[in-house]
């Protein structure tokens, strides 16, 4: 697996109807002090793209609120280091939902929420192609939409959460190297053969895991997926109280391009349902918990009360 060009991302198109985005959930007015990128430009002091709107984020200790309005931005973008936490929000009718999205990334800032983006690489089944990149610590993404095909999203530092999203793709779509990440609730659509984690952990002291909690594996072919195959040796990954659908193959794992060295591999799963949860034809280097793991070990003790953390999308 090769490690380049960070995204070529196309954001969807988020146009409610006028006077329809209403109600106590609607967020259709930028928070006072934010930085607004609006395609149109209609807006007083926006941006049109969301690179001049990061651009304008100042390198103080004070928070920052980046607000998208509704359009398309087809444009790479990174988020620097900034000295301030950070709030990514997109104009949406229903905070608490994914059902319609704004923006674009590649992420190297700390202490980052993000609410109801879209983030996706258009560029189909033409190898590498990242949709986001998270190269940063204490990141929160709710109610978000990653989608790509090969290496969707690069989760390689963290800690990380997702909570509510939605991300899919074909091949190794969530992979990274250092990352603890947790996936809460959230939908995994394979949309073609391979694999749909390659962790990257490479010794025992790496910190490296991915934990899916409730979360629904879906697809549209039967056993054309695999819940993960190791990018490294020592590859972490569980999937547990999770809906797997019959997308999953029910050898459930895979090695990497045929090679064998699987013994510090830790390949996990607990109290799954569905058509593609079935334990009994598992490859041999993959096993089942007696107990869940908890989001503690991932997101830390203190996870609860942490700034990036949004309790409400638990």
């Amino acid at each position: 697996m090769q490690i380049f060009a960070p995204l070529v991302a196309l954001a969807g198109l988020v146009a409610a109807a006028e006077g329809a985005c209403t109600g106590p959930n609607a967020r259709t007015t930028p928070p006072p002090g934010a930085v607004v990128v609006d395609a149109t430009g209609a807006y007083n002091g926006s941006f049109k793209t969301v690179s001049e709107g990061v651009a304008k984020l100042s390198n103080t200790t004070a928070p920052h609120i980046l607000f998208l309005m509704p359009g398309t931005y087809e444009e790479q973008v990174t988020i620097p280091k900034i000295k301030g936490n950070l709030v990514v929000q997109g104009y949406t009718c229903d905070t608490t939902s994914r059902n319609d999205y704004t923006a674009t990334l590649l992420l190297k800032a700390s202490n980052v929420k993000m609410y109801n983006l879209n983030v996706a690489n258009t560029a189909g089944n033409i190898g590498q192609a990242i949709a986001m990149k998270v190269d940063g610590a204490n990141y929160g993404f709710y109610a978000c939409n990653l989608t790509g095909y090969q290496d969707t999203l690069y989760a390689n530092k963290g800690p990380e959460l997702f909570a509510k999203s939605y991300i899919n793709g074909a091949v190794d779509f969530v992979f990274g190297l250092y990352a603890k990440a947790w996936f809460e609730s959230c939908d995994i659509e394979s949309v073609g053969k391979g694999c749909i984690t390659a962790n990257g952990r490479t010794n025992d002291s790496n910190p490296s895991e991915y934990v899916f909690n409730n979360a629904r594996v879906f697809g549209s072919n039967p056993g054309q997926a695999f819940l993960g195959r190791p990018w490294r040796p020592y590859a972490r990954v569980v999937f547990q109280n999770s809906n797997l659908s019959d997308v999953i193959n029910p050898a459930g794992w895979q090695q990497w391009n045929g090679d064998n060295n699987t013994a510090n591999l830790y390949f996990k799963e607990f109290n799954n349902i569905g058509a593609g949860a079935a334990t009994d034809q598992r490859v041999g280097f993959s096993g089942t918990l007696e107990k869940p793991v908890a989001i503690t070990e991932i997101l830390g003790e203190s996870y609860e009360s942490a700034w990036w953390v949004d309790k409400s999308f638990m």
